[in-house]
């Protein structure tokens, strides 16, 4: 299953770098700050085509296209391109993001930089790897010590404030800060997958421990960022 997802992640990364050379995008807006062309369309085409040939059964959670079959015990949740915003403007931080779940918990990942020939998969329980190398996190434990990769929030923007408390802390505590935008900003300085569909089931395998909901500063939280300055694990 996990070859398939390759197979159609680099047949939707062919489609994205031959119009990033050809250029003519038709951009359309889904949303504020949310575009979409006919490439991401293409592309994400190409993966369901791939995949329905190989498993007819299966189920579909898509960027472009919406769900089908969401009750199947397989669903396959794509973004044609993760980071849509980037490949608009030319800046080569963008990749095909594939997630298969299997009965409601996700199984498989892969993430696929076109312009990099990068290739990230994992498998739940049997590791995680660039282009079949395996991958795995820093041995660090303490925030003081660890470059810390994150990217600014564009489309809600209500948290914005807290955001920026938290991106203070951090510049103030930590070796350093890995400002960076679209999906890439953490897989460049992680070496691993990032998309939040796509890329969860990469993080236990390589060994990396989440920390979501930092600075939400709840009593007892050990992940706020008050209890995290002071020298929490950050991965294991």
């Amino acid at each position: 299953m996990l070859n398939i997802a390759v197979r159609a992640a680099r047949r939707a990364g062919s489609i994205i770098n031959r119009a990033a050379l050809a250029g003519g995008l038709n951009v359309r807006s889904k949303r504020a700050k949310d575009y979409v062309t006919q490439v991401d369309q293409a592309a994400e085409e190409a993966i369901i085509d791939i995949v329905r040939k190989a498993y007819p059964e299966h189920g579909f959670l898509a960027e472009e296209s919406g769900a089908s079959e969401q009750h199947a015990e397989y669903v396959w949740i794509i973004d044609p391109i993760d980071g849509t915003t980037n490949f608009i403007h030319g800046f080569p931080q963008y990749c095909t993001s594939i997630g298969i779940r299997h009965r409601g918990a996700l199984a498989h990942a892969v993430v696929y930089d076109p312009v990099g020939n990068e290739l990230f998969t994992a498998s739940k329980g049997r590791g995680a790897f660039l282009n079949d190398r395996r991958i795995r996190v820093s041995t660090l434990t303490r925030l003081g010590e660890a470059l810390v990769g994150t990217g600014f929030p564009f489309k809600e923007l209500g948290r914005l404030d807290l955001y920026m408390r938290q991106l203070q802390t951090m510049m103030r505590t930590c070796s350093g800060v890995l400002l960076g935008a679209g999906p890439f900003a953490l897989g460049h300085g992680g070496r691993r997958p990032s998309h939040p569909g796509s890329g969860r089931p990469g993080r236990r395998p390589a060994g990396r421990a989440d920390l979501h909901g930092i600075g939400r500063h709840r009593r007892g939280d050990p992940q706020s960022v008050s209890n995290l300055t002071r020298g929490a694990p950050i991965a294991t």
